[in-house]
């Protein structure tokens, strides 16, 4: 994927590919104003949930087209940042990924994971969706800007347990 394109290649990784990763994807898409090549993928993909579609919908923002998509299906692709959303999918991106310049990994907790009942669960939707956004704010920068100190991307003294930057030395 990268060969061919002048744009940062970013693939954001999280489970299913229907809440966390589209969301990421669909935030760096309307943010990163073509700077970047985005996708997202999930170790077993299912359909977007409706509630991250309609969190999405109430910012201007419409991931209703996103169609999920296996990690496996990229193996041979190489990306510039290579963004796990949650802690079971890291290892397995890093392994199927190997070819990623950067990766970078936050857990966020999935609507799904809390345990309520759907028609109660829109309030933690919004809740991963602002999370998200303020995390793909300032990990990545708008065209024009650099990457701001401190962010975890080439400064391994943000490492912590919820953001961390791996990959090769």
């Amino acid at each position: 994927m990268r060969a061919d394109t002048k744009n940062q290649t970013v693939i954001f990784v999280c489970s299913f590919n229907s809440v966390r990763s589209p969301i990421a994807e669909g935030f760096l898409r309307e943010k990163g104003a073509g700077k970047y090549s985005v996708c997202s993928a999930g170790i077993a993909p299912i359909r977007v949930r409706p509630g991250a579609i309609r969190v999405m919908q109430e910012i201007n923002i419409d991931i209703s087209g996103h169609t999920p998509a296996s990690l496996y299906q990229y193996r041979n692709q190489e990306y510039d940042y290579v963004v796990t959303l949650c802690d079971n999918v890291r290892t397995t991106a890093q392994e199927v990924l190997q070819g990623g310049d950067r990766f970078i990994h936050r857990n966020f907790v999935s609507p799904q994971e809390i345990g309520k009942p759907p028609d109660e669960t829109l309030t933690d939707y919004r809740r991963v969706r602002d999370e998200i956004g303020l995390w793909i704010e300032e990990i990545f920068p708008q065209p024009g800007q650099d990457f701001p100190k401190g962010t975890g991307i080439n400064s391994p003294d943000r490492a912590t347990t919820q953001q961390r930057t791996y990959g090769p030395p």
